[in-house]
């Protein structure tokens, strides 16, 4: 994952670089950030948790909100990210107009979203949270996974917020696409050094591969776009 924040990084230096008094968002900020954004920015976060927001020491503003709904001044915001949040909420659409909403003429709105579209989604889809919580602490160590404020969250990962759904909402709204990369996260590679579940993972993406035609790469399970709104 380092390795892609560190393109995204370069990617979001070259984007701000003329501009001055940045104003950010951090939307569902959690108890931590992912960009730098330099040591300038007024950096606002917005979560649903006051718990997460108290962790959280960076920001300038805490609120206490939800994304679908809180009432953001319009054209606020220089550059908005949203990490691993749309996944969660039952409106990601709604939320993202939302936030497009307070964004200026010119801002960023930098998008980190699980692909629904390969095994990771499908099963996170559906399986049951008790299960998700299985998976963090007997597959990836987390002994805390499943307690309050902890990983994982309950996880409702709609279709609208497939990739292909995201880019047809850019194209309609106006926004140009800066920036794509879709991958394979760092735990479904930890989870393929057990040659058990590396051949059941392998199978699926196969089966998905020759069900889809050929269309749907399962094997990619999280993506990174960037979306910049024109004037």
């Amino acid at each position: 994952m380092s390795e892609e924040i560190s393109k995204l990084q370069l990617v979001v230096d070259k984007l701000l670089s003329n501009k001055e008094g940045i104003k950010a968002l951090e939307a569902g900020c959690g108890s931590c950030s992912h960009i730098d954004m330099g040591k300038e920015v007024y950096l606002t976060g917005i979560d649903i948790s006051e718990k997460q927001l108290q962790k959280n020491s960076i920001l300038n503003e805490k609120i206490l909100g939800d994304i679908q709904s809180y009432n953001f001044p319009a054209s606020e915001f220089d550059i908005i990210v949203c990490w691993e949040v749309l996944e969660h909420v039952s409106q990601p659409k709604k939320a993202i107009e939302n936030l497009i909403k307070t964004l200026r003429n010119n801002g960023i709105l930098i998008l980190a979203i699980p692909n629904i579209l390969s095994v990771k989604g499908m099963v996170t889809k559906y399986t049951p949270h008790w299960f998700h919580v299985w998976v963090y602490k007997n597959l990836f160590g987390y002994k805390l996974a499943g307690q309050e404020g902890h990983l994982p969250f309950r996880t409702i990962l709609r279709f609208s917020i497939a990739p292909k759904f995201i880019k047809q909402f850019a194209h309609d709204n106006n926004l140009s696409i800066e920036y794509y990369s879709i991958y394979e996260c760092q735990k479904q590679k930890n989870i393929r050094r057990n040659k058990f579940f590396n051949i059941i993972l392998n199978v699926l993406i196969f089966l998905i591969k020759i069900l889809s035609f050929g269309k749907i790469n399962a094997n990619l399970t999280d993506y990174i776009i960037v979306l910049k709104k024109n004037n």
